[in-house]
């Protein structure tokens, strides 16, 4: 995507994958930064270790503007000044997200200005089978995957998911990380075959045969290499925020309806489970829409241990109004799928309620939540359902 917009914008390109290259800029890195043709792309970044303290120095002699882009498919290094980031107040970083079902269907805006401010009426979408719900969490949003024509197969899915998670786990892929990719991968399959769970290392850990400390640094490296990632519980103190008591999602549910079939498990005939592959999926187009929407927005679960009522998703923006989200593998409305969402209300007060399901109707459920259709998150709202807010 950077070669096809700025290469021809005149930016030059030059990228670590390639052995010589890498060889080159490792011998004086400084010096071989300073001689790039600028503007530069420089991909797979965090091949090189010492790469982002060398762009520090060489940028703060250079005038404002956009010189140097640094790509990789792991987050690129922050270490370099005594932990802190050498490229903070110096650069702007930017999460790819695969393709959210708004992108795919050429859906105009952000699914979080909507949630927040957009008028929601009455209406009738379509529809969702479990055998197409399950069709389009195995797809995914990459693109590769999403835009295949014809799209694959269950079956070709988790060959081709299997084949691509392996080629990234090698154990060069991050040369400043003492990691083992069997171990990663182990950790990641523990993972993604239940999505959208608690965080527990211990209890991985046992089933892996593995220290809780060394689980919970590979979901470090794992949130790093864009695998997985984690939403903390919003009622969580801040000194408490780290991965503790987090729950911890796919980037992608292909990922979790592979391990899924790999492990013999039926989605379709596990409700529960289907619920859960459902719920990352919706957390994914949530957290990706936040990154262009104009409401500035944070991410949360929300679980009160007390009652042990909890939220499958809470967004919050800037003027402190909560928008909660619980995802349903129903085609039918109960009204115990309120429950959270009313604990919540109680709790921390609600300014909009999404439930989100299989079935066809956008409809309130009460003054301020709604039934929402999956396929409206995956399609589209449709035609005066659910309108653009007013400039």
């Amino acid at each position: 995507m950077v070669r096809n917009h700025l290469v021809p914008q005149g930016y030059s390109y030059q990228s670590l994958a390639a052995a010589s290259t890498l060889a080159i800029a490792r011998a004086d890195t400084a010096t071989w930064v300073e001689h790039l043709p600028l503007p530069a792309v420089i991909d797979e970044a965090q091949l090189l270790p010492g790469l982002p303290l060398a762009v520090k120095e060489y940028v703060d002699g250079l005038g404002p503007g956009t010189q140097i882009v640094l790509t990789g498919s792991a987050s690129i290094g922050r270490q370099g000044l005594g932990g802190a980031d050498p490229l903070v107040r110096r650069a702007r970083r930017f999460t790819l997200w695969p393709l959210t079902g708004w992108e795919l269907a050429g859906v105009p805006g952000s699914l979080v200005d909507w949630l927040f401010d957009g008028p929601v009426v009455p209406g009738r979408a379509t529809a969702t089978s479990d055998a197409d719900a399950l069709a389009g969490l195995a797809v995914g949003g990459f693109p590769d995957y999403a835009l295949a024509e014809p799209a694959p197969s269950l079956a070709n899915m988790a060959t081709l998911v299997t084949s691509d998670i392996t080629g990234l786990l090698t154990d060069t892929v991050l040369p400043d990380t003492d990691f083992s990719a069997q171990t990663a991968r182990a950790v990641l399959n523990a993972l993604v075959t239940v999505p959208g769970s608690v965080f527990n290392a211990s209890r991985i850990g046992d089933l892996l045969g593995l220290d809780r400390r060394t689980v919970d640094r590979y979901l470090g490296i794992l949130t790093r290499l864009f695998l997985v990632h984690w939403l903390p519980n919003l009622d969580a103190t801040p000194a408490r925020q780290g991965h503790t008591r987090a729950k911890v999602h796919p980037v992608d549910t292909s990922f979790s309806v592979a391990a899924l079939r790999a492990a013999g498990r039926d989605l379709l005939s596990e409700r529960e489970l289907l619920g859960q592959v459902l719920e990352s999926w919706v957390v994914n187009q949530v957290v990706a829409a936040a990154g262009w929407s104009s409401v500035g927005t944070t991410v949360h679960y929300w679980r009160d241990a007390a009652s042990d009522r909890e939220v499958d998703l809470v967004l919050t923006d800037d003027r402190g109004r909560l928008v909660g989200i619980e995802v349903k593998a129903a085609r039918v409305y109960d009204s115990q799928h309120l429950r959270g969402l009313r604990a919540l209300e109680r709790a921390r007060g609600l300014y909009r309620g999404f439930i989100v399901y299989l079935g066809d109707e956008v409809f309130p459920v009460a003054d301020n939540i709604w039934l929402l259709p999956w396929s409206v998150l995956r399609a589209g709202p449709p035609p005066g359902a659910v309108r653009e807010p007013a400039p």
